[in-house]
């Protein structure tokens, strides 16, 4: 049983530490880790923000935001993001110096603001890589037993990350894996995002209108090869420098999934079909002109199409499929698109939206 001497903000936030141990999806983790923020320490703002890269920059994205007394709010939508609507990370010298020295910093009442703010970085145990930050913004300082709650609840969350990134990673690569896979197709449809705890409202600040999904696959040429006459070490060293040359070719919102074996996936946002072509060329290309220790150069083929509204993850994977075989047969080292050889009559469209047969 619990003590019943513990004070009233002590068991608000053991009522939040078990809620949180519930959750197993990120974006109700995060909602539900700002929600008990805002709960236990008297701040009149609590507002939590990611560090992304993208194109070599770093960003701040807002994520949620939550008043005293108020709802909690999401302000962005990863997937959908727009990054020239970010501040650039040396914009904030408070949120710089958090996360630099990897300590709590604070900054007294100023113009305009006349409110206290304090900034936590968050980091994830894994390799001690800096997360982002939580924000308070308070009539006075934290006192010591509210940033000691803030730390236990920051630690709590970044714990439950660690478990998340285990399951939902891919343990050579760091990269996504397949099993995480689905849920972000379906979160690319905006009438099947994620449900939120009850009583959070989506904010989403210069939401992109109608933004376009694709889905790309690809596979290493010939990577056999490189196990049979390497090994399998320097087969996964390959792996691994892949999936750094994919993480660093790619923008910020974009997914990069490992479904296993020389194969990737690749979840893109693009306006239009020459954008999308054009950041898979570049992979392309990067690959192609990168020199892999023992093994020298390696390639990859790669066929993408439009995720479409209704479609299924099988359907669009066995859509990108066609364009990647397509590829392989005619060469390699190419991008094919799927509607692209359709069109040309290189490719018969049989296949399905969903449950729904097209030919």
């Amino acid at each position: 049983m619990l003590d019943k001497t513990l004070e009233p903000s002590a068991l608000v936030l053991i009522d939040h530490l078990v809620r949180l141990s519930t959750l197993r999806d990120r974006d109700t983790l995060l909602a539900g880790v700002t929600r008990a923020l805002a709960d236990t320490v008297s701040a009149r703002e609590v507002a939590t923000f990611s560090l992304v890269l993208d194109e070599d920059k770093r960003y701040w994205m807002p994520l949620t935001l939550c008043s005293a007394g108020g709802p909690m709010k999401v302000v962005t939508d990863p997937l959908r993001a727009d990054v020239t609507t970010m501040r650039p990370m040396e914009s904030d010298p408070v949120r710089m110096r958090s996360v630099e020295t990897l300590e709590t910093t604070s900054e007294p009442p100023n113009e305009p603001s006349q409110q206290w703010r304090t900034v936590f970085p968050v980091v994830l145990s894994k390799d001690s890589v800096v997360w982002g930050v939580v924000e308070f913004a308070s009539a006075q300082a934290l006192a010591p037993a509210d940033v000691v709650a803030v730390t236990r609840l920051l630690q709590v969350f970044c714990n439950m990350l660690d478990v998340l990134d285990y399951s939902e990673c891919d343990a050579l690569t760091g990269l996504w894996n397949r099993k995480s896979f689905e849920d972000v197709f379906f979160k690319t449809m905006p009438s099947m995002e994620a449900a939120l705890p009850a009583g959070a409202l989506t904010e989403h600040r210069a939401p992109l209108v109608n933004p376009v999904f694709w889905l790309a696959m690809v596979d290493i040429d010939h990577f056999k090869q490189v196990n049979d006459v390497f090994g399998h070490l320097i087969g996964d060293e390959v792996l691994i420098l892949v999936a750094r040359l994919m993480r660093t070719s790619f923008r910020s919102h974009d997914r990069v999934f490992r479904f296993g074996g020389e194969e990737f996936v690749v979840v893109l946002r693009c306006p239009d079909h020459a954008s999308a072509n054009a950041a898979l060329e570049r992979f392309r290309r990067n690959m192609e002109a990168y020199d892999f220790p023992q093994v020298g150069q390696k390639t990859a083929s790669v066929g993408f199409t439009q995720i479409l509204q209704g479609d299924s993850p099988s359907a669009a994977c066995e859509r990108a499929d066609q364009a990647v075989y397509h590829a392989k047969r005619n060469g390699r080292n190419l991008v094919c698109s799927e509607s692209d050889l359709v069109d040309r009559g290189l490719l018969k469209a049989d296949v399905k939206v969903g449950d729904i047969e097209l030919f």
